[in-house]
């Protein structure tokens, strides 16, 4: 079985997800791989490091024009042949899918990673029509499944959602909140979706209280809404309880040292880094957006709030950070939920178990 998934080279969410399917694949001895990234400006050699690591097989198409990405992934997958060309996300699953077709390579599968996409009338015409060509259409959560059930696509649809590495979020040693050195993390990348506006606005509404929490912004992303949160920042004198961390390898160790995380999203397919923070043990907070709102059982294993309500999340921040340890119980629901049913473990052998039903024809 030869496998092609061909994905962003932005090394967001979708990204994270096509690198761990074939880093798990490549353990199975009848499988070979290989990771297509299309080039983007934060396509820099230093994120190449951890696929060598891995032992990734990749390969780089440029991102210059949509036609030229289609043009030099139809070349590539005459010279690889795959049996299956996955391709994640959008547009990369129109630009994929449009030269798997060219290349004639037998089974095309599309993952939809988000719940709002920029599908123009154009856009939504050409996914349709994909569709009639296509195997098998994976939605990474329920969310996303309901809004793709309505695009009036013609191929199979099926929800697998996207987990993480639960051996390496976590711990068995794990600090209890009210011991941990820091007091709020969000990790995501600079983007309106990601509404971290929501997220300092709620920081000085605290501070006009005298509340005055520490929290990590981690993320890189576009430089226009890296520029916004910044300037914010300044104008509410927030910088003495703001630190800017850029794209890091070791979220990880920064979960760990944090209370609670907080994901002030606008819309998701499903959030990696809500399940990387409940498997850390963090109490987590989220927005009632697709993607964030099926993973967090309000007040059961974490908090949620209305999109864009920086008084609602304020509110909450505030009443964890009062009295941390009397939501540990949330936190420790949250890392048992997770470990339950949120393993990549799970994900990988879904995956896998569709690439032979598509090659088998059963």
């Amino acid at each position: 079985m030869r496998v092609l998934h061909f994905v962003t080279g932005g090394f967001s969410g979708a990204t994270k997800v096509a690198i761990d399917l074939v880093e798990a694949h490549n353990e199975i001895e009848s499988t070979e791989n290989l990771l297509v990234l299309r080039r983007k400006k934060t396509t820099v050699p230093e994120k190449f490091a951890e696929l060598e690591e891995k032992d990734i097989d990749y390969e780089v198409v440029t991102g210059i024009t949509h036609m030229a990405t289609i043009h030099e992934l139809k070349k590539l997958c005459e010279q690889w042949r795959p049996d299956i060309l996955v391709a994640h996300g959008f547009p990369e699953h129109l630009l994929g899918r449009r030269a798997g077709l060219l290349a004639k390579v037998p089974y095309l599968v599309q993952v939809e990673h988000n719940s709002q996409e920029r599908y123009t009338p154009w856009k939504l015409y050409q996914t349709r029509k994909l569709s009639k060509s296509t195997a098998s259409i994976i939605a990474v959560s329920e969310g996303v499944a309901q809004v793709l059930s309505g695009q009036g696509l013609k191929a199979p649809i099926q929800a697998i959602p996207n987990g993480i590495d639960t051996t390496r979020f976590g711990g068995m040693n794990l600090l209890p909140i009210n011991e941990r050195p820091q007091d709020l993390i969000m990790v995501g990348r600079y983007a309106k979706s990601k509404d971290h506006v929501t997220l300092i606005e709620a920081l000085h509404q605290l501070k006009q209280k005298s509340i005055k929490p520490n929290l990590t912004l981690v993320g890189s992303g576009r430089k226009y809404y890296q520029k916004e949160i910044h300037n914010l920042v300044e104008r509410y004198e927030l910088h003495d309880q703001v630190t800017f961390i850029g794209y890091s390898s070791e979220v990880d160790k920064l979960l760990l040292q944090h209370k609670v995380f907080v994901m002030s999203s606008r819309f998701e397919g499903l959030n990696l880094a809500v399940l990387e923070a409940m498997a850390s043990g963090c109490v987590v907070v989220g927005s009632q957006a697709i993607g964030v709102k099926e993973l967090i059982e309000d007040k059961e294993d974490g908090f949620l709030f209305p999109i864009g309500d920086a008084a609602e999340l304020a509110g909450i921040i505030e009443t964890i950070l009062s009295n941390p340890s009397n939501y540990q119980v949330l936190a420790t629901a949250a890392r048992e939920k997770v470990l339950s049913y949120y393993d990549e473990t799970r994900v990988t052998k879904a995956y896998h178990d569709l690439f032979q039903k598509l090659l088998s024809g059963s």
